[in-house]
């Protein structure tokens, strides 16, 4: 498991959140490994004077080791995005290339990925694929998505699909497209037979204001009383 916050802000990313990212990936309480040392990266998109840009970083360092000042002097009228900090699930499955959030372009869009969780490979038609199952879960999606051109469907049919298979699909879709600009979608599912009494805080997402994360990061925080919709997606 990993840890994942999604926002939509004003001005800049709110620093308390942040710290509380930072701080979570460093040590996670709920997490039987304690750290999410495995690499991070983020997508923003910022708008400034009506025009969209977008900054995509990853490293296979640890957040709490690496240089943040990318990320920290972001300012704009309207600013969303996703930041990822890993756990990797497999050892030969590591470095930059397998650093979220990961990117694909499918039909009209580009679509920016991150997961938190595992997904039996069984589920997936080529399962023998040398990615991440995220990634798998993700070229799911974009094959939906190069069908249809429907990016909301397309997610929540593979979010759907994949259910019977895997630990968690908490995930955040950032899609971006000239005609739309960016969307958010977060999917919030985690198998409740697999999460022990005892840990199943571990698997759980929250909001505060715009900000979507995951529970150690509330942890963190102090804030944020409302779990998601379990089950179900939610955009920003």
């Amino acid at each position: 498991m990993c840890r994942l916050l999604a926002f939509r802000d004003r001005e800049k990313i709110n620093g308390e959140v942040l710290k509380a990212f930072v701080n979570s990936a460093r040590y996670d309480p709920f997490s039987p490994y304690k750290s999410h040392p495995d690499g991070w990266g983020f997508i923003i998109f910022v708008k400034k004077s009506g025009i969209w840009r977008s900054l995509h970083y990853r490293s296979p360092e640890p957040i709490f080791q690496d240089d943040l000042s990318a990320l920290t002097s972001i300012k704009g009228d309207e600013i969303l995005g996703i930041i990822h900090a890993r756990k990797a699930g497999k050892r030969f499955l590591q470095g930059l290339t397998h650093a979220h959030p990961y990117h694909i372009r499918a039909g009209v869009y580009d679509l920016y990925f991150a997961h938190n969780g595992s997904i039996s490979r069984n589920a997936f038609e080529n399962p023998s694929l040398p990615y991440t199952d995220s990634y798998m879960f993700l070229l799911k999606i974009a094959e939906g998505v190069s069908k249809t051109n429907d990016v909301k469907e397309s997610f929540r049919f593979a979010f759907n699909s994949l259910k019977e298979y895997s630990a968690s699909l908490n995930s955040a879709l950032l899609s971006y497209s000239e005609g739309e600009g960016p969307i958010i979608q977060i999917g919030y599912y985690y198998n409740k037979k697999e999460a022990l009494d005892s840990s199943e805080e571990y698997f759980k997402l929250y909001i505060w204001r715009n900000y979507v994360f995951s529970s150690t990061i509330k942890y963190y925080l102090g804030n944020a009383d409302n779990e998601l919709v379990y089950g179900d997606i939610m955009y920003l």
